[in-house]
């Protein structure tokens, strides 16, 4: 067990500092590079709950500051209620005295006056402002709290920054984590803006994260484990931060404690996930039709592109390369079983990557292999075979030959017994081979059934 004495490095109560932010290299050379070719920018960061737009939105600030003809300033609408007071306050630091002009808008209850001089102050200096709004979303009812605009819409009040901006050396940066009203509000601007959706980290990216933030932890931690932590949570950056917490309160990275942490995860997103099928039920059969296509890979008619589509809109799916994916693997997981009559649970390739050679084997013949927490870690993974149960105990052996002591073999029946499972043993080496015939002694992929149906068909334990 380590000897940890710090705090926990995985941090996902709030938003990642700079010195812990990982990935979205994509998003950050995207930004720049507009940056480069102009000032004019409207973008929104979308994407659900926890998939690190703050994070983002933080970093795009960082950049903004580096650049001399540039004013950024960061506004988080769940914090700050009165956003319109807070530019003035932020501009005075770079010589502009608006306060004179705030206090006469507000008196009249109209902005305009407010951003005409604003504007001419910008031009006037050769600056740009950018205004970074952290869940956009809440802009009007905070405009109308402050005392102005108070009997207009939220659709009117979005259209008068729409206008504000217009001709103006002024950009808009948002995002927000309730998705449909983002949506509804971008929707004023008429497609101006630049979307982008954020997606899981890459597999190269996420293993940065988890090695260095272990490392800065005083913890070392493999690649084979590493590997298994990232696709445990899906790739998901959220996920990845809460799993390597657990794992890190534990005090040592194995399969036992990864499995623990997978575990608890789910145990905290199981009423998010429900929330989100409420919601899709709520919309109606033809939406969980949609997705069930979309899951099995089946060819989807226009009246499942519309249902899509506005699941984009509640951040359920994502459009990419011109077609739709889902923008959390785990909730996709998760939806796999509800739309193949199975219990929602915790499902996934989780392991050695032997565990996921014979994971993946299942999902082409298509079986699903659910992490098995039922058998107490005596089984790697739990499937479901012709409506029979079958529990699997992966082995990896360079040389094709492993070894089971008698005590391996009496714990693998007495739990497969337990359980009312099949129990097989996998043998992963150049090829798979699979073993219903669980006793003492040696194994070699010299034998055994290529198929596991075979193994299955040939098993004498019921």
């Amino acid at each position: 067990m380590a000897n940890l004495s710090g705090e926990s490095p995985f941090i996902f109560e709030d938003a990642v500092p700079r010195d812990k932010f990982f990935d979205r290299r994509e998003e950050i050379e995207f930004f720049v590079r507009n940056l480069r070719a102009k000032r004019k920018i409207l973008l929104s960061i979308v994407a659900p709950l926890k998939y690190g737009k703050s994070s983002l939105m933080h970093r795009y600030y960082e950049i903004l500051r580096e650049f001399d003809d540039i004013i950024p300033i960061y506004i988080n609408l769940r914090v700050e209620d009165r956003p319109i007071q807070l530019i003035v306050s932020v501009l005075e630091n770079y010589g502009f005295d608006l306060g004179d002009t705030y206090r006469r808008c507000l008196e009249s209850g109209s902005l305009r006056d407010f951003f005409i001089e604003l504007n001419i102050k910008l031009k006037k200096k050769g600056v740009w402002l950018f205004l970074l709004f952290d869940e956009f979303h809440l802009l009007p009812e905070l405009i109308r709290n402050e005392g102005f605009y108070r009997d207009f819409s939220d659709e009117i009040i979005f259209g008068f920054f729409r206008g504000f901006a217009e001709g103006a050396n002024m950009s808009y940066v948002v995002c927000g984590s309730i998705i449909e009203p983002l949506m509804d509000a971008l929707d004023i601007w008429g497609g101006r803006f630049q979307i982008i959706y954020l997606g899981p980290f890459s597999k190269n990216d996420a293993l940065e994260m988890i090695i260095k933030l272990f490392a800065i932890g005083g913890m070392n931690i493999s690649t084979d484990y590493a590997e298994m932590i990232a696709e445990a949570a899906g790739y998901h950056p959220f996920y990845i931060q809460y799993m390597g917490h657990q794992i890190y309160v534990e005090g040592e990275i194995n399969r036992r404690t990864i499995r623990l942490a997978k575990q608890r995860l789910f145990e905290f997103l199981s009423p998010l996930f429900f929330a989100y099928l409420e919601r899709v039920q709520e919309l109606g059969e033809k939406y969980l039709g949609a997705l069930a296509k979309l899951i099995r890979n089946e060819p989807l008619t226009m009246n499942d592109i519309v249902c899509l589509g506005k699941l984009v809109r509640i951040g359920i799916i994502r459009p990419k390369n011109a077609k739709f994916e889902f923008v959390d693997p785990l909730f996709r997981r998760y939806l796999e079983h509800i739309v193949n009559n199975l219990e929602p649970t915790e499902v996934t390739i989780v392991g050695h990557w032997a565990e996921r050679i014979v994971g993946n084997y299942l999902l082409r013949r298509g079986y699903t292999p659910y992490y098995s927490h039922d058998s107490k870690g005596i089984f790697d993974i739990y499937t479901k075979i012709n409506k029979r149960d079958v529990g699997i105990q992966v082995k990896y052996s360079s040389e094709g030959e492993i070894y089971l002591s008698e005590s391996e073999a009496e714990e693998i029946l007495s739990e497969a017994k337990n359980l009312g499972w099949i129990p097989v043993l996998a043998i992963v080496s150049k090829q798979i081979r699979f073993y219903s015939d669980i006793k003492p002694g040696k194994y070699n992929t010299q034998n055994g059934y290529q198929e596991i149906e075979d193994a299955i068909r040939n098993s004498q334990f019921f």
